[in-house]
């Protein structure tokens, strides 16, 4: 078996290295995890990785990363946050989020020692599932994160996702599209998409007949480009779909008080 690691950026090694069997943790130190943005927001990261064999055919494997907010106390905007990444715990410290990634983890591998008793594969193979979050942007108190993540557990393919939210800071509140246009119900918006749907490979792998918005996005003040996982308007093979529209282009269906809070060109 690998190495059990957490990599938690705080600047101090938290507890020494232990023997992998015993399933303590070994916290070490890194600067990739951690972001300083203005004002003294700081954001760290906690890592849980390791594998296990199975059997001589079969590892198992795990990797998953979490952001922390040491800067944001509301649990509102935390319970949001960490909604996403489907995290079931009562504290977003770096400590409860380690200990849940660390349960999350010993599931995962009892849960692939289950499956390898019904079936294993006949030749070598590694079943996987990682997972990670990131900063796109921390401007004006508005946070944009990205949630993504991918596994295996045998068959043809894999899977393979990407999320993203918006947070207004000050407000307390996830932006959606009802925050953004005046009617995101509105039947042209089908029309729209597709004239902005721009990828000809993944437009000819369309599964659906009309685009709608969701709430899978991210913007700037210029555009927002919306997302679309594997299967949701299009098939496995196209791969995630992103289509952008610039706000010039439909700014007489954006909502004025958005125009206003967030600087829209």
């Amino acid at each position: 078996m690998k190495k059990l690691c957490i990599i938690l950026s705080v600047g101090v090694l938290l507890t020494s290295c232990s023997k992998t069997e015993n399933k303590e943790i070994n916290i070490n130190v890194t600067k990739s995890d951690s972001l300083e943005s203005k004002k003294g927001f700081v954001i760290d990261s906690v890592r849980v990785q390791d594998s296990l064999v199975i059997n001589k055919n079969l590892t198992a494997s795990f990797n998953k990363q979490l952001l922390v907010f040491p800067s944001i106390e509301n649990k509102t905007v935390l319970d949001s946050i960490y909604k996403e990444a489907n995290v079931k715990t009562s504290a977003y410290d770096a400590n409860s989020l380690k200990s849940f990634l660390t349960q999350q983890m010993q599931k995962s591998f009892d849960d692939t020692k289950k499956s390898s008793k019904e079936w294993s594969p006949d030749f070598k193979q590694t079943w996987d599932e990682m997972s990670d979050m990131k900063v796109v942007s921390h401007n004006d108190d508005v946070l944009t994160l990205k949630y993504s993540g991918s596994g295996y557990t045998g068959g043809a393919h894999g899977y393979y996702f990407e999320n993203y939210k918006t947070l207004d800071l000050k407000d307390s509140k996830v932006i959606s599209q009802n925050d953004i246009f005046k009617n995101p119900a509105d039947s042209n918006w089908d029309k729209i998409l597709k004239n902005n749907f721009v990828e000809k490979d993944q437009k000819e792998m369309m599964l659906v007949d009309k685009i709608e918005l969701n709430n899978n996005f991210y913007f700037d003040q210029n555009k927002i480009t919306f997302v679309y996982n594997q299967y949701e308007i299009t098939a496995y093979a196209a791969g995630v779909v992103y289509i952008t529209l610039n706000f010039k282009d439909i700014k007489e269906q954006l909502k004025p008080e958005f125009i206003s809070r967030y600087k829209i060109k």
